[in-house]
């Protein structure tokens, strides 16, 4: 676990403080912040959607997703994003379980969404 002074709350009661709950959320790294500002606020429409916004939108997400599997050394169509963990753990998970004996199993510490999913 990783400890880091962040004053994101400056001005606030909280003004210098160590988070610890990185399991729940993490600080997002301004590198991180600034690559995706452009996408969180001016190229936002729907991916899915036939107007000019979308298929900008759509180019994104297909670079993207080129530029991962180069980097990972895998083929475009094996590059998957998720909405975020839970939809990743399934998507892992049913993917796993269809592919193989169709039988999951999994340790009762796993976290809840995993432990749903298995289920």
């Amino acid at each position: 676990m990783a400890i880091r002074k962040n004053n994101a709350f400056s001005g606030d009661a909280i003004a210098d403080f160590v988070y610890l709950d990185h399991a729940a959320s993490t600080p997002m790294r301004q590198e991180a912040i600034e690559a995706m500002t452009p996408y969180m606020s001016g190229i936002y429409a729907n991916p899915s959607g036939s107007h000019r916004f979308s298929r900008i939108a759509r180019k994104a997400i297909d670079e993207a997703r080129d530029d991962v599997a180069e980097v990972l050394g895998c083929k475009v169509g094996e590059v998957v994003f998720t909405s975020g963990g839970t939809e990743g753990d399934n998507a892992a998970i049913f993917g796993a379980v269809r592919h193989n004996s169709g039988v999951a199993v999994c340790s009762a510490a796993e976290h809840h969404a995993v432990l749903h999913c298995v289920e």
